[in-house]
């Protein structure tokens, strides 16, 4: 059964795959006519094309604004340099859609493929990161009220992180079509890979709100109050890397560990100064406040390691904090995150 977003990318994908058959032909057709100084139906035929294939060539040349038919057979052909750079960018959307739709088709395809959970004990093993992805979307797919998830560094969260962008985008709905709430969790090391501020950014445009807290021990994927995905992948090793959960004291203890780290962890806000600190130093804050080691500070604030230590020095006497979790709570406390 595929995933309600799913569906709604199969016609970019048949599309692509349609046009495929057809692009031999438009390709002629389309040399023939731009080298016509007025070019018709009757002159194409006239150079050995079936009108099958002309009939087809033309189809797709104008769906692609390419060339237009008039009443009478005489042709139209806009000047390439107007039609063609339209005609990119509409390559260049439907490459999106067909990228997100191979992301998403995978999951489909590990669904069927996966093992059938065993109905008397609410606990199936997850023993292979594409076992691990297929429940984890599947689950997603029943969700009806929201989604709690938790992000350790591990092999699986790097691989959601390194999703194509228009994935991260997508709102995440139920099955009857309405958005679901998303709250997470992520580990603050994740904040120092390549690429992650984009990624995170994204999944922020997708409705998800995000905290951020220091060494998160294991992943949980926790939908509605009827299953959890518990994640544990690491690179290099072998054996089972998670377990799916639906059964109601455990779904309810994730559910409790989860709102527990919700409560240390840290919002990494973008933009904004509190009325107490420079723009530099509210940043070197929220990401002291998310646990994020002060090499990556200095590397995302621009500044040298020695500039982001005496900062975050000067931060923690002006909050008298001795020690940087003091510091991130009483910023908390004083409304500066």
């Amino acid at each position: 059964m595929p995933l309600p977003r799913t569906e709604n990318l199969l016609d970019a994908l048949a599309g692509s795959l349609e046009d495929a058959t057809a692009d031999g032909d438009a390709t002629r057709v389309y040399l023939a006519v731009l080298r016509m100084a007025a070019p018709s139906r009757e002159l194409l035929l006239a150079q050995g094309i079936t009108a099958a294939d002309l009939d087809a060539a033309l189809a797709v040349l104008g769906a692609r604004g390419l060339v237009s038919v008039g009443p009478s057979g005489a042709l139209d052909v806009p000047p390439p340099l107007a039609s063609i750079p339209q005609h990119a960018l509409a390559l260049e959307r439907r490459a999106t859609q067909v990228r997100a739709a191979a992301h998403e088709l995978t999951q489909v395809y590990y669904n069927a493929r996966t093992r059938t959970r065993d109905p008397d004990t609410g606990v199936r093993v997850l023993h292979d990161l594409d076992e691990l992805a297929a429940q984890t979307n599947q689950i997603v797919a029943e969700a009806r009220v929201g989604i709690k998830i938790l992000r350790a560094m591990t092999v699986r969260t790097r691989h959601v992180l390194d999703a194509p962008l228009a994935s991260h985008r997508e709102p995440t709905v139920s099955a009857d079509g309405h958005v679901l709430a998303m709250r997470a969790v992520w580990d603050s090391r994740v904040l120092e890979l390549t690429g992650t501020t984009e990624a995170l950014a994204a999944r922020v445009e997708g409705g998800e709100v995000q905290r951020f807290l220091a060494r998160v021990p294991l992943s949980l994927v926790i939908v509605d109050d009827s299953a959890c995905v518990v994640e544990w992948s690491a690179q290099g090793k072998e054996g089972p890397c998670g377990i799916l959960l639906r059964i109601g004291g455990m779904v309810e203890a994730a559910h409790v560990a989860f709102e527990r780290s919700w409560e240390l962890a840290t919002p990494l806000a973008r933009g904004g100064v509190t009325p107490d600190l420079a723009p530099r130093d509210t940043s070197i804050l929220r990401l002291l406040a998310a646990g994020v080691p002060d090499a990556s500070i200095a590397r995302q604030t621009g500044v040298s390691q020695r500039t982001v230590e005496r900062r975050i020095r000067s931060i923690m006497d002006r909050l008298s904090a001795e020690t940087r979790f003091q510091a991130g709570v009483q910023a908390v406390h004083r409304g500066w995150l």
